[in-house]
């Protein structure tokens, strides 16, 4: 039994290590996106919570947030064992906002990876005599959902179940319709959330939202979405030193598993097969290394080529406003010289380079600049322009130009900082051993960062991104205060 035990500790510390090392891994090698620029797939993001409706109100400390938890523990002692037993632990799934200064993007933390802050861990006496009961406790988690994601809490039937009070001392039955400060024994609970304007850092993959234009981060359907109210640095350091724990875990318990193994069979310990048995497995994590830093630069060359797409597809977007300009600048004093020169101008902006899947090379990256350049004087000059022409100034079809160019403008700048990150990442790791070593085999065509002189760079008036359409009304059931049923 000891024997088994000990392989399986040294096989868990293996998995757990390689795991957390592989999240150290793509939390350095995944540029950080803002939210406007976030894209379908994998994006880090940096930002603070805002909540989607009213912010959320935690149970016992009353803290406005955006997501909380509760867990309720009771003690329990048996012998010489003594322990914190989880009697029942809920949190809410509502979603949030995660923004910046670009915008804003929408999180569902249902079974995400969540690092939140403990707000509160209290035992339960005369001190700390909270007035709810388990019952009221899970219906706090509802409030501030969605109706996508109250559908799915709803689905659990202890949401459906009407309070209970246990009928006898021996009733198994869960007393869930008392206060949780009246129940026997020595209890606890522990609060945790995660505050309104917190700073947040997600690790995730994006997707389009079902309910509605835009992207969403998710950590339901199977995929992985890290929510953290530590820093890029934090959460790295974190799994790097977990990653070195459970490796020395893996090293110690199968160095154990060897000796006491050869013991058993030769009635001594052979400590040459315990050096030769840690020597192998500090070989296979040595190939393992050199087979993911080949893979992680492969990795960020795809990241590299999909920023660039995203910024062919923003000059594009561009592009196409252009002749909308021209129709609705054609539209105010024609017959004027300097109205003329402009159209004209309009007309002959350099046109964006082709869209291609692959990263470019110097030509491509010179085109697609001049094009940015291009686009950027012309629609300068239009803006310039409106202010001499009070009508123009003041049409409702130029003011939508502008709101549609600031995005896209905002589109192009998030994608070209995304597209150099990328870069600046794919060069430190072919820099960096042992990734040199497999520098040559990642072709990459051109090492230029796509540069926009940003003296340059057009602001209109109105460079700021339309209103968000309100929030849809949803029926939603209020916080519960003192013993009070909902």
């Amino acid at each position: 039994m000891v024997l088994l035990l000990t392989f399986g500790a040294a096989v868990l510390g293996a998995v757990l290590s390689l795991g957390a090392w592989r999240k150290k891994w793509t939390i350095d090698d995944t540029p950080t996106s803002t939210c406007r620029g976030v894209f379908v797939g994998r994006n880090e993001v940096v930002g603070t919570a805002q909540p989607l409706y009213e912010p959320l109100r935690s149970p016992f400390t009353q803290t406005p947030c955006v997501w909380f938890s509760w867990e309720l523990e009771q003690y329990r002692k048996q012998g010489d064992d003594h322990e914190w037993v989880t009697i029942e632990k809920r949190q809410t799934a509502a979603p949030f906002w995660l923004v910046d200064d670009t915008g804003r993007v929408l999180v569902r933390p249902r079974r995400a990876s969540l690092e939140p802050v403990r707000s509160l861990q209290e035992g339960l006496g005369d001190r700390f005599a909270p007035p709810y009961s388990r019952w009221q406790l899970r219906q706090w988690v509802l409030i501030g959902e969605d109706a996508t994601e109250r559908q799915q809490s709803l689905a659990d039937a202890s949401f459906s179940e009407p309070p209970q009070t246990r009928s006898g001392w021996f009733s198994s039955t869960p007393d869930t319709a008392s206060p949780i400060s009246a129940l026997s024994g020595r209890n606890r609970v522990t609060e945790q959330v995660i505050a309104v304007d917190a700073p947040l850092y997600l690790l995730g993959t994006a997707r389009p939202r079902p309910d509605g234009p835009g992207l969403e981060l998710t950590g339901d359907d199977g995929e992985d979405l890290l929510v953290s109210t530590k820093s890029e640095a934090q959460v790295a350091s974190s799994n790097a030193w977990a990653a070195r724990l459970w490796g020395a875990v893996c090293l110690g318990a199968s160095a154990w598993f060897v000796g006491a193994a050869s013991s058993s069979l030769t009635d001594e310990v052979r400590w040459g097969w315990v050096v030769a048995t840690v020597l192998a497995e500090l070989g296979v994590l040595a190939l393992i290394t050199l087979q993911r830093n080949y893979n992680r630069q492969v990795e960020v060359k795809e990241q590299a080529a999909k920023a660039w797409s995203l910024i062919d597809v923003s000059l594009q977007r561009r592009a196409e406003l252009i002749p909308a300009l021209v129709a609705v600048v054609e539209g105010y004093g024609a017959h004027e010289r300097q109205v003329q020169e402009l159209v004209a101008e309009l007309r002959t902006v350099p046109a964006p380079p082709a869209g291609h899947a692959e990263l470019p090379d110097d030509a491509t990256i010179d085109a697609a600049e001049s094009a940015d350049r291009g686009q950027r004087a012309a629609a300068g000059r239009a803006a310039a322009l409106a202010e001499a022409y009070p009508d123009l100034r003041a049409s409702d079809a130029f003011l939508d130009l502008q709101h549609r160019y600031a995005d896209a403008e905002e589109a192009v700048a998030s994608a070209r900082r995304f597209y150099n990150d990328a870069i600046e990442v794919l060069r430190t790791r072919r820099g960096q051993f042992p990734g040199n070593l497999f520098a040559r085999f990642v072709q990459v065509p051109s090492w230029k960062l796509f540069e926009a002189d940003e003296a340059d760079r057009y602001v209109p008036p109105a460079a700021v991104a339309p209103p968000a359409a309100p929030a849809p009304a949803l029926d939603q059931p209020a916080a519960p205060s003192g013993g009070e049923a909902f």
